[in-house]
């Protein structure tokens, strides 16, 4: 109840999820900013390493780490002498350190893709996140390189920063638009348990 559900909420499975998917919306933030920081405690460095050193070796640099207001979670950014392509190394409560690998084109557009399970929710297009599964950077990178454009630019950090941000906001706008449907948050609950137990 202190979550926001009432007494006819529990009813049924159809109205629990129903209502689910209404309190989880609610507590979307407006919008999401990122303020640079100089060090991080990983919640697991033994994978933060990992993907630090398959990042370094093929051929992408460190460039800063954020943490992400007002959720806490925290991104750090690698960039690649390939034009169009960045990558991140997150550490959020929901997934834990994963890594990500981003192309964005001379558009604007985003498709990334993430080293985790599926979330159980629909995403806003055009830009796009594929939940990939527990792969490899290397695996990420041949991902992404088929949706890079031939007029791609070399990117600095400060526009992979700004693209992912008003990236996130976009969805965060749209999410609150579309809500969450029941499915969705049926699916999404039975996945987070599912990795919970894993």
């Amino acid at each position: 109840m202190k979550l926001g559900f009432s007494a006819d909420d529990l009813r049924s499975k159809e109205q629990f999820f129903k209502r689910l998917g209404e309190i989880t919306v609610a507590k979307i933030p407006q919008n999401i900013s990122l303020k640079e920081i100089t060090s991080h405690p990983w919640s697991n460095p033994t994978k933060y390493e990992h993907f630090r050193a398959a990042f370094e070796a093929l051929g992408f640099r460190r460039a800063g780490t954020f943490v992400g207001s007002p959720q806490g979670w925290v991104v750090e950014f690698w960039l690649s002498g390939e034009p169009g392509l960045f990558a991140k190394i997150s550490d959020s409560k929901a997934c834990g350190v994963y890594s990500e690998v981003t192309v964005m084109n001379r558009d604007g557009v985003l498709v990334s893709f993430e080293n985790t399970e599926e979330c159980g929710l629909k995403h806003r297009e055009p830009d796009t996140w594929v939940h990939c599964g527990r792969v490899t950077p290397a695996h990420l990178i041949e991902r992404a390189l088929p949706h890079r454009q031939p007029n791609a630019k070399q990117l600095n950090l400060d526009e992979c920063v700004n693209a992912y941000v008003q990236s996130v906001n976009e969805n965060l706008t749209w999410r609150r638009g579309v809500g969450i449907t029941a499915t969705e948050a049926r699916e999404a609950l039975r996945r987070r348990k599912k990795r919970a137990f894993a």
